[in-house]
């Protein structure tokens, strides 16, 4: 391998490794869903008020 392909694979390799850290700092692959809705509702819910408080 010469000097080019082995930046390119470098830049791949860092590149991937970016977007998994990315993806697990940020709920993991499964967007943590349990397939309860009503579950899903009340955090979203939540966390609407939190930031409606936050604004008055």
């Amino acid at each position: 391998m010469n000097l080019p392909t082995l930046l390119v694979l470098a830049i791949v390799v860092v590149c991937f490794v970016a977007a998994l850290v990315f993806i697990c700092k940020n709920g993991g692959f499964g967007g943590e869903c349990s397939g309860d809705c009503s579950s899903c509702a009340a955090r979203c819910e939540a966390a609407r008020q939190n930031k409606e408080d936050g604004k008055h």
